[in-house]
Formats: C-alpha cells, sequence, structure tokens
C-alpha cells in the first residue's frame, strides 16, 4: 500500500455508534480552508495569527441537512498538532448519519478519506512519536483485556522507548571513551579499560 502524506486526510475519531458527542478529525496543509468553507458564512473561522490550538462555536453546512449542525471547531494551524501539521476537529452531535455526512462534505472540499492508522503515520513520519509508541497506539486499540491494555498503556508512556534511549546513551559514551583511545594510541593513557568496555 503506498502513503501518501502532501494531502488533507479526514475519519472520524469517535466511537462507533450514537453518543451525545461525535469528533471528525482532519489533518494536512488544506485542513483549515477546507473547514472553513463548510462553515456557514456569519461563523467564518479566522487561524492566520492563531499561535496556540484553540476552540470555535460554528455552524456547519453538511451536504444533506437542510439546516446547519451546530459544533465546536478545535484548530491547531501550527507544528503543534498530534501530526505536526495543520490540524482542524468537529465535535458536534454524536450521530451516525450526521458524522458520515460531515466526512463526504470534507472530501467535497479537498480532503480524502484516511486509511486505517494514518493520523498515527503522520504523527510518527513527523518525529511527534516513535515506533515503540506507534506500535502501542495500535496495541491499545487492539486490546482485548486488562492485561495487555496495561502493556500497551505502558509501552505508550515510555515503557519500552525510555531504556532503549537510556542504553543507547550508554553505548554512545562507550564508544566516546573507545574513539578517543584510540585517537591516543600513542599516548600512555586509558581513556577506558578492556574490562569496562565487555
Amino acid at each position: 500500500m503506498t502513503y501518501h502524506t502532501e494531502d488533507t486526510i479526514v475519519a472520524i475519531a469517535s466511537a462507533a455508534g450514537g453518543a451525545h458527542r461525535g469528533i471528525v478529525r482532519l489533518s494536512g496543509q488544506r485542513a483549515i480552508a477546507c473547514v472553513q468553507a463548510i462553515c456557514t458564512a456569519d461563523k467564518q473561522l479566522r487561524s492566520d495569527d492563531d499561535k496556540v490550538p484553540r476552540a470555535s462555536p460554528a455552524s456547519l453546512k453538511v451536504r444533506g441537512f437542510s439546516q446547519p449542525i451546530p459544533a465546536s471547531v478545535y484548530l491547531w494551524p501550527t507544528h503543534r498538532s498530534f501530526t505536526r501539521e495543520p490540524t482542524a476537529e468537529l465535535h458536534t452531535i454524536g450521530s451516525p448519519p450526521i458524522l458520515n455526512a460531515l466526512v463526504t462534505t470534507c472530501c467535497e472540499h479537498g480532503a480524502r478519506l484516511a486509511e486505517p492508522g494514518a493520523f498515527t503515520l503522520r504523527a510518527f513520519l513527523a518525529g511527534r512519536i516513535d515506533l515503540t509508541q506507534a506500535e502501542a497506539v495500535l496495541g491499545v486499540i487492539d486490546a482485548q483485556g486488562q492485561h495487555s491494555l496495561q502493556s500497551a498503556l505502558a509501552q505508550l508512556a515510555g515503557g519500552l522507548s525510555t531504556p532503549l534511549t537510556q542504553l543507547r546513551n550508554h553505548l554512545l559514551d562507550l564508544l566516546a571513551h573507545l574513539e578517543a583511545g584510540l585517537d591516543f594510541v600513542e599516548e600512555d593513557i586509558e581513556f577506558i579499560s578492556a574490562q569496562e568496555l565487555i
């Protein structure tokens, strides 16, 4: 499968089924423009000057609905988002027909439907999370019981990446001592003993 990370993606980000609240998430260079395009004229969103994420009440023009849909729009216009690219979340009524129509409307305004794991992939490629954390996100989603969930949550919190980082730093220190010893092999200086290297 080929992954494209230059375009804008959209997906329902809340749990399947009806609920009081539902979330549709967009990420990509056209995410903010796409959301602005579906806001009613009296609720145009401004994001050009924003330095931090902010929420705005809005009314959304959604395909197939004669009345605007009330929503709260959360904008991350800069690299501070999870994917390090412009991101928007539309929090509205958690009705599956409304959420599906909202995704369709976003696709009509320049977004495309995200594949499973696309937001996490973008976060990984942008350096927001490392590979073990990306795998942990999948582990949390796929967890079938309390034990597997706790294990995935520990990995997500750095349970594997933290010790690996510490080990890497220790190996880099040893390598620096070894290289210093090789640089000054003519001198009678021992930067690190053979026993320590072993």
